[in-house]
């Protein structure tokens, strides 16, 4: 390269070895990032979330304790969604405080029965924890902007754009679970995360699954 790489060059080859799952690459660019932007928890999650798909739990709990060395804490996940009237709502993962929580969760129920018949298989290794498969399951149901979708898709026009704001990165679960939701509900639907716009259309997204 004519020029050092930055923290933007290391932070995207982290993120390909996440998709490409290279833990090994992965431990490189996190090395770099780490000197480059020593306060951005970002990163070590990141590697964590590397790990966890190459299921190396030792190195997991490392970087969980490095985090907490350095006294670096995770902003909790939360999505905003447009309702009824224009009013903007507020899920976090888990989320049961919602005046309609029972009708959203019948809805993410319903929506998952179609996803399943429609060939969708959860991505297990969004989760870095390492605990029960049915537990991940349990997890990722629970996400923000999925809960986000269920209580849009519950309360907005058909015909109508369902726009999502998450102020983290979107995990690769809730990504394949929205591009699958966008074709069977015919729905359009733009998540921004923390990263870039995802614009999801009959079963695709407009990053081509690259972010």
């Amino acid at each position: 390269m004519p020029m050092d790489p930055n923290a933007g060059i290391w932070g995207a080859l982290l993120a390909a070895c996440r998709i490409y799952r290279n833990p090994d690459v992965a431990e490189v660019a996190a090395k770099h990032l780490f000197k480059l932007e020593p306060a951005n928890i970002g990163n070590y999650i990141l590697l964590a979330d590397v790990y966890a798909k190459a299921e190396r739990w030792e190195d997991v709990l490392k970087v969980r304790k490095l985090i907490r060395k350095k006294g670096l804490r995770k902003s909790p996940a939360f999505s905003w969604v447009e309702g009824e009237k224009g009013v903007i709502h507020e899920f976090y993962a888990g989320d049961m405080t919602h005046p309609r929580s029972g009708e959203i969760k019948g809805a993410l129920e319903n929506l998952i029965n179609r996803l399943n018949t429609n060939g969708y298989h959860p991505n297990l290794s969004s989760v870095v924890y390492d605990v029960h498969d049915d537990e991940k399951r349990r997890i990722l149901m629970n996400h923000s902007e999925k809960l986000a979708l269920a209580y849009a898709l519950l309360t907005t026009d058909d015909s109508s754009t369902i726009r999502i704001v998450k102020n983290l990165r979107i995990c690769e679960d809730c990504h394949l679970f929205m591009c699958g939701a966008s074709q069977i509900t015919g729905r359009e639907i733009i998540v921004r995360d923390n990263m870039r716009f995802h614009h999801f259309h009959d079963g695709a997204c407009s990053c081509c699954n690259f972010w």
